[in-house]
């Protein structure tokens, strides 16, 4: 495959940084994630989320046994794209406008791919979340930093909200850290490659759980409880908090997963 600067110079096209377009050019990680999204359970369908010049998808086109189906936004990269992969479905437009539910419904079992626009990561991310029950596993690169959060343990500087949300959604794996000198243009700085793969621990009640967890991190330097005082009246949380053997002055970052379980059951009880 020709380097990306020689294709976009053909194509009268350049990376556009209000996509957050960055091009993998290294062929060692190009093969790391095709092969880690086709491995495990053999899934009915494969998407690729931004594909931009081909990359990964030339790879996954050797690897994979099922249909492939990519989400491109940018024209000139889909009208590309359809000329160097005719026979691979392709959806332009933007991914979070997609009809992913439906799609997924229709094609049963999903594995996911992308190197992902550092500013979707997150909205991207929830999305996954929303269509998990069709997912067989995601493989994502994201910024380094996004990665982390998503990582993170009790006790970790990134530890938050969104560490505690995805890995009660998901076994999360860490497939490594790629420099910024696998990309052209190089980004300003390094991305992280992760595997995720649903999970749903002891049939909780995840909506609830996850809902608690939001209120308990929505003003960080309040109160733990007072954010959960204001998102749910009805529940005694000084008691709750008590009976956990927590301090009025407990930092939401402090609690563990155990944790936060416990004192989702209090608004389960009051509902």
């Amino acid at each position: 495959m020709a380097h990306p600067k020689e294709i976009l110079a053909k194509l009268d096209a350049n990376a556009r940084k209000s996509l957050s377009q960055n091009f993998l050019t290294s062929p060692h990680w190009a093969d790391t994630l095709t092969s880690a999204v086709t491995q495990g359970e053999t899934p009915q369908a494969i998407w690729e989320i931004g594909p931009g010049l081909g990359a990964l998808t030339s790879q996954l086109i050797k690897k994979a046994n099922a249909p492939i189906t990519l989400f491109e936004y940018d024209k000139k990269l889909s009208a590309y794209l359809r000329q160097e992969y005719p026979t691979i479905q392709l959806i332009e437009g933007d991914v979070l406008k997609a009809p992913l539910e439906e799609l997924a419904k229709k094609a049963g079992r999903v594995a996911i791919l992308s190197n992902l626009p550092y500013h979707l990561s997150s909205p991207i991310f929830f999305k996954l979340v929303d269509i998990k029950s069709y997912i067989s596993r995601v493989v994502l690169t994201f910024q380094k930093e996004f990665a982390e959060r998503l990582i993170a343990q009790v006790g970790d500087n990134a530890y938050g909200a969104l560490s505690l949300i995805a890995q009660l959604h998901f076994k999360i794996t860490n497939l490594g850290i790629l420099p910024s000198g696998a990309f052209y243009p190089p980004p300003a700085v390094a991305s992280q490659a992760v595997i995720l793969e649903p999970h749903n621990p002891r049939n909780l009640d995840l909506e609830t759980l996850c809902k608690v967890i939001k209120a308990g991190f929505l003003h960080p330097r309040k109160k733990m409880v007072n954010n959960l005082k204001h998102v749910f009246p009805e529940v005694d949380w000084a008691k709750t908090m008590g009976d956990q053997s927590l301090s009025p002055n407990t930092r939401a970052e402090e609690l563990n997963e155990a944790q936060w379980i416990a004192l989702s059951k209090a608004v389960n009880s009051n509902t």
